[in-house]
């Protein structure tokens, strides 16, 4: 063999058992739909948006009513919609969550018949000052979304008015993310015709709402009247205009008292709801409201709730925070206090920065669920769960909702962050002297990691079952945060975080935005964490492959990373005397694709070894423990 075919030999070789060493995030596999956003110049590698990057704004104003005995909520609504595309669009399209409920739609679980409705009904729509026939061709309703072929299309850089009149029943027994809450609290949301996203990856978004994924939201300003009988409350996403017509001056005075303390204020008390006195008298009331730069409006009703407020300072301005809750809560008598030191937490710490509504209310309806400025939870069943639930929601003010994620592609962008950062609160506030950080979710992992439902983050949420969605958008994503962060330590997660979100705030960030982000900040190409624990198919799978002695007598401890999956090394080492050694490496040990770590042992009086699985993922734990008499 002459040293010319050597040479190619071994590049071959060295091709083949170094496979990640040369691989950079730019090389990432990219779906067609993407590779042409960065050939277009919507999108950059480096991070940023590019300079063709668009987002299109609507502008919302509606006036609607909710009649709390039949649980219909008609509505109007005047949209200012602003193509800043540069595309000519001859036709809109509207989410109609709603229709979830719809009989003969597609759902992700049955949700049984008492609450199915022939949908949402349309009964008028103009466009620019021209009625459109409802029941003509130029109009469509299938899957949840309501297709308007315009009279005359929408060009680049330019404005259109669209105005809709609608009505649906809530539903008043199962509640999906909002509802009716026994028979006088209502949480309202996905409740008007939302227009939906177009953007520079795909267009119009269209896969319509079914339960399993969630949102996708473009950014706009909301005027919002509402109108309810007499003595209900409404709390919501914008910010109440006219107070003073609707509260009596004892609760104004409390109202505007929570929002410059700490201390929690008791604006409604089980004996202000005996006295009745808190609203003024009338048989209706329109409640005002306002946000600006928004991606949802979301509203709750009650004439029953207790409310409790107070406030906390937040970059430049003070937030108020809410409780709103039934009398008999197991927990909501901390929660006023609990969303307080959440937002501090996102505030201050990670991803350390203001919390971007000027109000937060947590109101206690059922399961969790979040929207800009409000969330929607039940009663949690330890004071672990109820820490873990409120920040999990209230992280979400800032993803998806101040980013612009789609959910409905990629949820883990979201739900792993969140689901990862709130371990901290808990760690921070929990009453529970066993606590382990990140132990549960290191647990769940390794039980279902490698099973049916494990797939790569990368596959489109929107394109897989109902428990290989949770398990990905929560689990995997949530352990591929906690080993970034343990690799990069707080300061530079959090500053990546921080450079990803004033990046992309406002607008629509793709996975490919925060990976190119974070290599800016790690000062690395992390291309051998992001292919495998993102893009492939696999899971963490360390083992105690094999243990021998030097000739001084040292003995030699082989890892075997049986996966490949990078993950942190942490072994200890237990001695014949009870004495323990620990020996730890971070997760870039495997970064150049060797399959084996090799760690020197200087005591030849060892009982056994063992590789962490407590702190460290891994789907087979069996292998993890070497007795001495396992020798070779």
């Amino acid at each position: 063999m002459n040293k010319t075919t050597v040479f190619f030999v071994s590049l071959f070789l060295f091709l083949i058992i170094n496979p990640l060493f040369a691989q950079k995030s730019s090389d990432l596999y990219m779906p067609k739909e993407i590779k042409q956003a960065y050939d277009k110049g919507t999108r950059s590698f480096n991070g940023k948006s590019g300079k063709n990057y668009f987002i299109n704004k609507v502008d919302y104003s509606i006036k609607a009513e909710f009649n709390t005995e039949t649980r219909l909520l008609k509505g109007e609504e005047k949209i200012t919609y602003t193509n800043n595309s540069p595309d000519s669009l001859k036709y809109m399209y509207f989410n109609l969550y709603q229709d979830i409920f719809k009989k003969g739609n597609m759902r992700d679980w049955d949700i049984g018949a008492v609450d199915i409705h022939d949908g949402v009904q349309i009964s008028k729509i103009i466009y620019n000052s021209e009625e459109i026939e409802i029941n003509s061709g130029n109009v469509s309703n299938r899957s949840s979304i309501l297709r308007i072929k315009l009279p005359t299309a929408i060009a680049p850089d330019s404005e259109a008015k669209i105005e809709i009149h609608w009505s649906f029943t809530l539903p008043g027994t199962v509640p999906v993310r909002m509802g009716t809450y026994g028979d006088k609290n209502f949480f309202i949301a996905f409740w008007f015709p939302k227009v939906a996203v177009y953007d520079d990856i795909v267009g119009w978004n269209t896969h319509g709402h079914s339960g399993n994924q969630e949102f996708y939201n473009d950014f706009g300003d909301y005027e919002v009247e509402i109108t309810v009988p007499g003595e209900y409350n409404i709390w919501s996403t914008g910010v109440l205009q006219n107070s003073e017509d609707l509260y009596t001056k004892k609760y104004l005075k409390r109202i505007e008292e929570s929002k410059e303390t700490e201390d929690i204020i008791h604006i409604i008390s089980a004996e202000d709801r005996e006295k009745a006195d808190i609203l003024k008298k009338a048989e209706k009331n329109i409640w005002k409201f306002k946000s600006e730069n928004t991606p949802d409006f979301a509203f709750a009703i009650s004439k029953t709730f207790l409310w409790d407020a107070t406030s906390l300072k937040s970059g430049a301005g003070r937030i108020s925070v809410n409780a709103v809750y039934k009398s008999d809560s197991k927990d909501f008598h901390e929660v006023a206090e609990i969303s307080r030191n959440s937002i501090k937490f996102f505030s201050e710490e990670i991803p350390g920065l203001p919390y971007p509504y000027p109000h937060l209310t947590a109101f206690n309806g059922g399961g969790g669920m979040e929207f800009p400025g409000m969330i929607n939870d039940g009663d949690a069943d330890s004071r672990n769960g109820t820490l873990y639930v409120t920040s999990h929601e209230i992280g979400h003010s800032y993803f998806p909702f101040y980013t612009g994620l789609n959910e409905q592609k990629y949820a883990w962008m979201d739900e792993g962050l969140i689901t990862f950062f709130p371990q901290f609160i808990i760690k921070k506030y929990t009453d529970d002297e066993d606590y382990v950080f990140f132990k549960d979710n290191i647990r769940s992992y390794n039980y279902y990691a490698g099973t049916f439902n494990d797939v790569p983050l990368m596959i489109d949420s929107d394109n897989i079952g109902r428990y290989a969605y949770r398990f990905q958008a929560y689990a995997r994503s949530a352990i591929s945060f906690y080993l970034l962060y343990e690799y990069l330590g707080k300061e530079k997660f959090s500053k990546g975080l921080r450079l990803f979100t004033n990046r992309w705030k406002g607008k629509h960030p793709i996975p490919y935005d925060l990976f190119f982000t974070f290599n800016e900040v790690a000062e690395e190409d992390l291309a051998w964490f992001w292919k495998p624990w993102f893009f492939e198919i696999g899971y963490a799978d360390l083992a105690i492959s094999r243990i021998g002695y030097t000739d001084n007598m040292k003995i030699i401890v082989n890892i075997e990373n049986k996966t490949g999956f990078p993950v942190p090394v942490n072994l200890t080492a237990v001695y014949k005397d009870g004495k323990t050694k620990n020996f730890s490496y971070d997760m870039k040990i495997w970064a150049k694709g060797n399959k084996t770590f090799r760690i020197s042992v200087p005591d030849r009086y060892l009982e056994k070894v063992i590789l962490d699985t407590e702190i460290i993922p891994d789907a087979y734990p069996e292998d993890n423990v070497k007795e001495i008499g396992s020798f070779d």
